[in-house]
């Protein structure tokens, strides 16, 4: 037997009760109706079959959220007497309650009369002509369920009906916390499938699974809460919801909205942190040079010497630029880091108001080392909003040459221009060339190219050859140009915007470079999206420093917090806000420590 018949066996005795009520209270005339049953309604597909066809139905209220602030109605699931024991049938139901002086409480048996209808894939019955409630106290038994679901099926076949999970679910991303109150969940840690697997069949078949195996948990709330209540007693910067925490045991309502799944919570949600924020890096060893790639989320200090606001992107206002500030000055003093790439960082030259003058400024001060940048160009380096930056402490290491760069496409009208420079560390008579790296995103998909740069639905999205041809023109200028080719040591860092098993990244490996994150941490990521993890953001090294490489790792200190502790939302709830390195930026750092 399977589940639901379980479920369904244990209510028996509930109908007994639910029939003697009815037969010995004198009852609304709308309780001695024949009903459409709720299975009738639901049926074995997608849709109900009986859309725009006014019906009776009846069923015990499960869940009761009518306010404005809430769902809009309530959840009820058949009486014993209807259930149809098919596993393919739904026996839960949403009635919506918009505009309706609608009023029932859990545990009562309602009868309802009204339009059957589908709202955003849920099916529902609206339009309510008539209610009455016709028993109380009376209860349901939730369905036992577990991730993963074998196909989709399984979870519309329970859509609109009471369970309970019992086994540990893993959150695995929260994008939508901030604006609908969810985070994602499934039994294990979700990675974006090209991390791990190929491009193409073993990537859709991965992209598949990942799908059957995540739910998405509600807050039952109206948009944009001014409070979220996960995890107790509430959100704030210093009590987060990191994705590779876990929750308790949970029940709740199955419902849909546009193809997702989600578990409209019946309980109270526990949240276990299996996920602790990690502290700061410690400072390398003695001939030790720590080298670090780290997207700034757009980092703009305002226009001109005025630095007014807004700017073109990043904070809006002075305030909003000023906790940015604060958290990306915490996150890369913290770091302990030598070089740092800056991708992202605002493209507005290298004078005493520039974003760059004002962040190298500003961390010398936060460290007391001196660091300086390295001026790519006159003015503006490259043509767009954003560019590439290059720091260093001047005395851990010295600049050698002139910086370099690629004016060839896709560099300057896809990719950035990369900022190519050779170091030499202090006490060392070595040249060490460093990269730093921005490539062509996967967004803006061209609805109407047909060519290579099109989504090619492998799992790489649009842009891959554009990626590809500027991982092959770097090996190419660093091989042949006629000062670089001369130094063997070289690390190639930055945002790569492609993720570890993909074809940029994949160029780069058969060209002779090594992501050692492979020997320190395979399940390393540096990025969340689609509530998967990943790595975008890389450091690879020649063959002459695999074996000086003592330690490579990411910093998680962003890709797992949720996106309303950024800067941007301290006016929205002051307690969101810290000026702390997490959530500085949605990229986590990642740095290398090299012996020399």
């Amino acid at each position: 037997m399977n589940k639901k018949n379980i479920v369904r066996a244990s209510l028996s005795s509930l109908s007994i009760l639910v029939l003697a009520s009815c037969a010995q209270v004198a009852q609304p005339p709308l309780c001695l109706s024949d009903v459409t049953r709720i299975n009738q309604i639901q049926g074995t597909s997608a849709e109900s079959s009986l859309v725009g066809q006014q019906v009776t139905t009846r069923g015990v209220v499960t869940a009761a959220w009518q306010s404005s602030d809430a769902l809009g109605g309530y959840f009820i699931q058949s009486v014993p007497n209807d259930v149809d024991n098919n596993a393919m049938t739904s026996e839960g139901l949403f009635v919506s309650a918009a505009n309706t002086t609608l009023s029932m409480n859990v545990g009562e048996l309602a009868y309802v009369t009204g339009t059957i209808g589908e709202s955003n894939g849920l099916t529902q019955i609206d339009t309510i002509t008539d209610f009455a409630v016709c028993d109380s106290n009376l209860t349901v038994e939730p369905t036992q369920f577990e991730l993963p679901v074998a196909n989709f099926e399984q979870f519309e076949a329970l859509e609109g009906m009471l369970l309970s999970l019992t086994q540990s679910l893993t959150v695995n991303g929260h994008y939508q916390l901030l604006r609908h109150g969810q985070f994602d969940v499934a039994p294990h840690r979700l990675y974006t499938p090209t991390q791990h697997v190929e491009p193409g069949e073993p990537a859709r078949k991965r992209a598949l699974a990942n799908k059957l195996a995540r739910l998405v948990i509600d807050d039952n709330q109206a948009p944009n809460p001014d409070e979220i209540k996960i995890p107790a007693p509430a959100l704030s910067a210093d009590n987060s919801l990191r994705s590779g925490d876990t929750i308790g045991p949970v029940s709740g309502i199955l419902s849909e909205f546009r193809g997702d799944y989600r578990l409209q919570p019946t309980s109270t949600i526990e949240v276990i942190k299996t996920n602790s924020r990690p502290q700061p890096p410690q400072s390398p060893a003695t001939n030790t040079i720590r080298v670090a790639a780290f997207n700034v989320l757009n980092y703009f200090n305002g226009e001109g010497r005025e630095k007014s606001f807004p700017t073109e992107r990043g904070a809006k206002t002075a305030e909003e630029f000023a906790r940015q500030h604060q958290k990306i000055i915490a996150a890369l003093s913290q770091l302990n880091a030598d070089v740092i790439g800056l991708m992202e960082i605002e493209n507005d030259g290298y004078n005493s108001h520039s974003a760059i003058h004002e962040l190298t400024d500003a961390l010398a001060t936060a460290t007391g080392h001196p660091w300086r940048f390295i001026q790519a160009d006159q003015d503006r380096f490259g043509t767009d909003a954003i560019t590439n930056g290059l720091i260093y402490r001047s005395d851990k290491v010295r600049p050698e040459g002139e910086p370099l760069t690629i004016n060839q496409a896709p560099f300057g009208q896809r990719s950035r221009l990369p900022l190519i420079q050779r170091f030499v560390p202090y006490n060392t008579v070595e040249n060490l060339v460093i990269s730093v790296n921005h490539f062509k995103s996967k967004g803006s998909c061209p609805s109407d190219r047909k060519d290579a740069n099109a989504n090619q639905n492998d799992g790489q999205a649009c842009w891959n050859q554009a990626r590809t041809e500027s991982s092959q023109l770097l090996a190419d200028f660093i091989d042949n140009h006629p000062e670089l080719r001369r130094h063997s040591l070289r690390v190639l860092m930055g945002d790569f915007n492609a993720y570890a098993q993909e074809d940029p990244i994949q160029t780069l490996l058969k060209r002779g470079y090594y992501n050692r994150i492979d020997y320190f941490n395979p399940q390393g990521y540096s990025y969340v999206y689609d509530a998967q993890a990943g790595s975008l953001d890389h450091l690879l090294v020649s063959s002459g420093l695999t074996a000086r490489v003592v330690n490579q790792a990411i910093w998680s200190i962003n890709a797992d917090e949720p996106t309303l502790l950024q800067y941007n939302n301290a006016n929205k709830n002051p307690n969101w806000y810290a000026p702390s390195p997490y959530r500085a930026s949605d990229h986590d750092p990642v740095y290398a420590d090299i012996q020399f």
